[in-house]
């Protein structure tokens, strides 16, 4: 008996030595990803994209005036966003304005302890205000993944491999980077799982109300961040009216209220519509044109352009550049769970016997535990099929979530995955191969989580490599001039009613005082068969005029306007001219040192003095790299134009720029805008 006793207790011993290494083993992984997530955030430039700084500009707007209007700050260089809509003459963030109204009041106290304020130290604030918004929540919804795992699963290598997986292998990581929902909506849909497993798996008596608060505040406040969400209050709400409905009406409700009436509140102060912003996609207060100037969403570009087919898209979601699956595969895993629901037994079963005791896991045996798994995974299967289905309906939105790493709109479902995977990873643990074949797997995924941990809003590497070998196309329809264009200029205009055409350019260079470039264009003779016109440069500071860089050039026309290069358009009436002369006419008119064509890039709107719309421009560039000899180092030349058919000559600005080929550092900069022309510009109207 003594033997059996002592054989028992050295049992129990190793039993609670290799339970406390698994509990320091999970702490440790916890730990780690927390201070890993957190290094990244503190290096991660703020404002990278349209979506978080239309978030930042009503930050600005709430904790500098008071605010949603974000009409002063959007005009700020680096914070303007396309994420907008015009209502009452006034600009507002698309976004859902609870979330942001929180972070705004974080912000404030922030600002009142250190001093700081968003403007002069943007960096360290922002750090600040993410570290509390994105990787507090993102740590305790880890430490609250161990109490689920442990709660549904036996096996210590599914509690240790399917937190690795949560740690560091979903495309939750790279967004941590960022302010947005999508990571908040995550952590809350992960207390809402451990608020059901708590009350799914207690009996009547012991069932505590704390869980019934913490389920309908979790998700409730996870349908204020991402509306979808909705569903999964109702099967909540429905789990825990089937379960206690004196508790649901007690508990459940009252604290589901708090962000629900929050969110309605939020909406109404800020639009003064109970309705959300997003539910306005596609009307005026999306597509709007001010001052000349379109909304980008009257003409999306990138994938916002909406190509793809329902099958085409959905294929995409999943398996395609933006997969669920093909960019995270551990998420087949879940798919297996979910399949296994159908043969999880709530009576004895050995499905997914483990290695721990019932003596340290008093559920290790439960019927309750095996019908709360089998009730998660049927959750986490019908939550995401509808969601899916719902995305699929919004035939009009199928971009993918725009320019992110990831389905940005699937990643609150993120724990509803990690549950599927449970069962699978149960199994896997009795196999080497299997556990091989999961690590594989996870690994894959973590890739896609951490190569765009710099920055989360830019496309896929699964997309960028189908683009690269031209597998898929999402590229804008190229901008094509209307002749081949060597020059800075798009035309030689002919005179209006006798009078020679001008236009007027301020030139601003970095350190010298602004001054006044002025083009004039007249018929050297009023013979029509003489096709030559005189273009005449003058330069003037301060009202006074200076010779050194003026000149007077002879251009024919005809030749100029049938896209000849400079050497055949330019004449020269002076027997005395130089080479050195005419090498200095020709790199004027090309603004190049050496003939290079220009190529057209984007369509661009330019605000001048001109009018109060902006004109509608091409903007094209050329660039050479460039030495006079082996004894010069050559240097990159670059010259962008904005070529406008509104005003003489068809150029609105250029932009001379000289760099060093090897450093990158800008050694020469000049800008010419458009102040003044004859004839006058066009009356406004949409191209």
């Amino acid at each position: 008996m003594n033997r059996h006793a002592d054989s028992t207790d050295l049992s129990d011993t190793d039993d609670r030595v290799s339970s406390t290494i698994l509990r320091t083993s999970q702490i440790l992984i916890v730990v780690i990803a927390t201070l890993l997530h957190t290094v990244f955030l503190s290096k991660a430039k703020p404002l990278q994209s349209a979506n978080d700084r239309s978030r930042w500009c009503t930050v600005w707007s709430l904790v500098e005036r008071g605010t949603f209007q974000i009409d002063e700050i959007r005009q700020r260089p680096g914070w303007d966003t396309i994420d907008m809509v015009h209502v009452d003459d006034h600009y507002y963030s698309t976004k859902p304005p609870l979330l942001t109204s929180i972070v705004a009041g974080i912000t404030w106290c922030l600002q009142r302890i250190t001093g700081w304020n968003l403007f002069d130290h943007l960096q360290p604030l922002t750090f600040l205000v993410l570290l509390l918004v994105n990787i507090v929540p993102f740590a305790a919804s880890l430490l609250i993944w161990i109490a689920i795992l442990n709660r549904c699963s036996l096996q210590p290598w599914t509690r240790l491999f399917g937190l690795a997986i949560a740690a560091f292998g979903t495309l939750l990581t790279p967004f941590l980077m960022t302010l947005n929902n999508h990571t908040v909506a995550a952590a809350s849909t992960m207390f809402t799982i451990y608020a059901l497993i708590r009350i799914l798996q207690s009996d009547d008596e012991s069932r505590p109300g704390w869980a019934f608060a913490l389920c309908g505040l979790s998700v409730a406040w996870t349908a204020a961040n991402e509306l979808p969400a909705f569903l999964l209050v109702a099967i909540s709400f429905v789990l825990a009216y089937r379960s206690s409905p004196r508790q649901t009406f007690l508990y459940f409700l009252p604290a589901a209220a708090i962000p629900l009436i929050a969110f309605v509140a939020s909406n109404v102060i800020a639009t003064g519509s109970v309705k959300p912003t997003y539910a306005d996609y596609g009307t005026d207060k999306y597509r709007f044109v001010i001052d000349g100037v379109p909304s980008y969403w009257m003409n999306p570009q990138g994938v916002d352009r909406n190509l793809d087919k329902p099958l085409s898209y959905l294929f995409h979601c999943t398996f395609g550049h933006h997969g669920l699956f093909s960019l995270t595969p551990i998420a087949l895993f879940a798919l297996l769970g979910w399949l296994s629901a159908l043969f999880i037994r709530t009576g004895s079963s050995d499905f997914d016997e483990g290695n721990l005791h019932s003596e340290q896991d008093p559920l290790a045996d439960s019927p309750n535990r095996k019908r709360t798994l089998r009730t998660l995974l049927w959750l986490g299967l019908l939550v995401s099929t509808v969601v899916v289905a719902f995305y699929l309906t919004r035939t009009q939105n199928y971009n993918f979530g725009g320019v992110s790493c990831g389905l940005r709109w699937a990643l609150w479902l993120t724990p509803l995955w990690l549950v599927g995977i449970v069962p699978v990873l149960d199994l896997c643990a009795k196999s080497r191969i299997a556990r091989v074949i999961a690590v594989v797997l996870g690994l894959a995924s973590m890739y896609s989580a951490w190569q765009p941990i710099d920055n989360p809003w830019r496309q896929p590497w699964l997309f960028q490599y189908m683009e690269n070998r031209g597998w898929i196309d999402y590229s804008d329809p190229p901008v094509e001039l209307k002749k081949p264009l060597w020059t800075w200029f798009a035309s030689v205009p002919e005179s209006a009613d006798g009078e020679p055409a001008w236009i007027e350019f301020t030139v601003a260079q970095s350190g010298l005082t602004p001054r006044t470039v002025r083009l004039t264009a007249q018929p050297v003779s009023k013979d029509p068969q003489n096709t030559l016109i005189k273009l005449e440069v003058q330069n003037s500071w301060d009202d006074s005029k200076r010779s050194d860089r003026d000149r007077t050039l002879l251009i024919d026309a005809l030749q100029f306007n049938q896209g000849a290069p400079p050497a055949d358009f330019l004449r020269w009436d002076n027997p005395n001219v130089t080479s050195e002369q005419q090498q200095s006419d020709l790199a004027f008119v090309r603004g190049l040192p050496r003939k290079v064509p220009y190529e057209a890039r984007v369509m661009r709107y330019l605000k001048t003095p001109l009018r109060r719309e902006a004109l509608h421009c091409v903007q094209a560039a050329a660039h050479v790299t460039f030495g006079k000899d082996d004894s010069e180092k050559p240097m990159n030349h670059r010259c962008d134009v904005w070529l406008s058919d509104d005003v003489p000559f068809g150029v609105a600005q250029v932009e001379f720029r000289v760099s060093d080929p090897q450093t990158g550092a800008t050694l020469f900069q000049e800008r010419w805008t458009v102040k003044a022309c004859s004839p006058k510009v066009k009356p406004y109207s949409m191209p």
